[in-house]
């Protein structure tokens, strides 16, 4: 009995361009993609002109209006002066600034670094820097909308604190002068 031969199945169905299926694909998801990412969400909760990306684009980007920085964190004055009040809680003034930060004050709490006086130069131990990052991350934790966390506070001044540089970018590099400015920025306002 002679059957005719029926041809594989493989043979049959039309090649499978994978390059062209991952095109398709990719053109299937653009617009959800694009669409997330334009999303308040994913764009975080901190005002885009006042993210350290933001600071470093000119505050050129088109997110909405801009936000004024300084009105998004407390001073160290304020929380200083808050000390007996609940605004700390639950992180406690009496813990040792080096079990949060760099050993830059050594047996001092935070409480006591952001209530320090003294300058920016290295010989004083850059007190106005660690007040700056007590308020700082302080803010983190208490401020709706604050541009930062607080385990990017505690990097920021970890970085640079000693003389060293915080990396923002491939190219771009922070001092300890730089990362005060840019803490202090989302606090105060600048000097006329």
């Amino acid at each position: 009995m002679n059957t005719p031969i029926e041809p594989n199945s493989q043979d049959t169905l039309p090649q499978i361009d994978e390059q062209r299926r991952r095109l398709a694909k990719g053109g299937l998801a653009a617009p959800i993609v694009l669409g997330t990412l334009l999303s308040r969400p994913v764009l975080g909760a901190a005002p885009y002109n006042c993210t350290v990306s933001g600071k470093l684009s000119g505050n050129t980007s088109s997110h909405g209006a801009p936000v004024i920085c300084y009105t998004l964190g407390k001073s160290p004055g304020y929380w200083g002066n808050q000390a007996g009040t609940h605004p700390w809680t639950p992180l406690n003034k009496n813990a040792l600034f080096n079990a949060v930060f760099a050993d830059a004050y050594p047996g001092m709490t935070l409480l006591q670094v952001i209530q320090s006086g003294g300058g920016m130069t290295p010989t004083d131990n850059y007190p106005a820097l660690g007040r700056a990052a007590v308020a700082s991350w302080l803010n983190a934790y208490h401020m709706t909308n604050f541009p930062l966390t607080q385990p990017q506070v505690i990097a920021m001044f970890n970085a640079v604190y000693g003389g060293g540089s915080y990396q923002v970018n491939g190219t771009t590099f922070w001092d300890a002068d730089d990362v005060m400015a840019y803490f202090q920025g989302l606090y105060q306002p600048p000097s006329a």
